[in-house]
């Protein structure tokens, strides 16, 4: 079940860029950007950075970049347990933020599109968020 949930989040994500996709990107990240100011901001600090050993970076993270899905689940969720980000361990609660499916589209859209981020132009839709929960549901 794990791996129909991957390859479908992974065809999601990499679904073609849709014309007009570039403005409504734009937007989402410029909402993304008020997201992350009221609700991330203290943990992964406004340069992404987060605090090494204790909230991983958004910032030019492995993690992120690789498994959007995952990251969708936690932004989402919440997470527990450990994970590896840019070859630190991390094993930290990060609780559920209480965001709609449509702030974490627009969060993730920012954070994958910042400090050294870059999505090469895939928008995070709320399709693909939905997606998400849908499998968490099961």
């Amino acid at each position: 079940m794990k791996l129909a949930f991957v390859a479908l989040a992974g065809a999601l994500f990499y679904s073609a860029v849709l014309p007009g996709q570039d403005d409504e990107l734009q937007k989402s990240i410029a909402r993304g950007k008020e997201v992350y100011a009221g609700n991330c901001v203290a943990c992964h600090q406004a340069t992404g950075e987060g605090v090494e050993g204790v909230f991983p970076p958004l910032a030019k993270s492995d993690y992120l970049m690789k498994t959007p899905e995952k990251a969708i689940h936690a932004v989402k969720f919440g997470l527990q347990g450990a994970i590896e980000v840019n070859g630190v361990e991390y094993d930290n609660m990060m609780p559920d933020p209480g965001l709609s499916k449509e702030q974490v589209a627009d969060v993730m859209n920012y954070i994958m599109n910042s400090w050294g981020n870059s999505s090469n132009k895939k928008m995070i839709t709320v399709k693909m968020v939905e997606a998400v929960k849908q499998e968490a549901d099961k």
